[in-house]
């Protein structure tokens, strides 16, 4: 069965080992997490303009294939700002983590 894609939205300073638990969360909860944050800082230099330009670049790509934003954190930064934007404007679901877990236990109990 195919699963859809969840874009995680988080700070830019967010540990990653905190990132890897969001992510585990949303794959438990069903879905395939994607993390720019997590998997593009393996190999990009974010001190670098032309390889941040190219970071945000890649971000907005993934961030259009993604049926769904989910916000993890307790703060919203102005870069999580811009993030929940993009997604409105594409008409995605944006939630939150625990909005997120909050569905899929409805839906466990038959859309109570």
């Amino acid at each position: 069965m195919e699963k859809a894609f969840a874009y995680i939205c988080a700070a830019s300073d967010a540990a990653p080992r905190l990132l890897k638990r969001y992510c585990r969360k949303v794959y438990e909860l069903g879905y395939v997490p994607i993390c720019p944050k997590l998997s593009e800082a393996q190999y990009l230099q974010p001190d670098n303009a032309d390889e941040k330009r190219d970071f945000h670049s890649i971000a907005r790509q993934k961030l259009g294939r993604c049926r769904m934003l989910v916000v993890c954190g307790n703060e919203i930064s102005h870069s999580m700002s811009a993030e929940i934007g993009a997604a409105e404007k594409r008409n995605l679901i944006c939630t939150t983590l625990d909005g997120l877990a909050k569905i899929k236990e409805a839906d466990e109990n038959g859309g109570l």
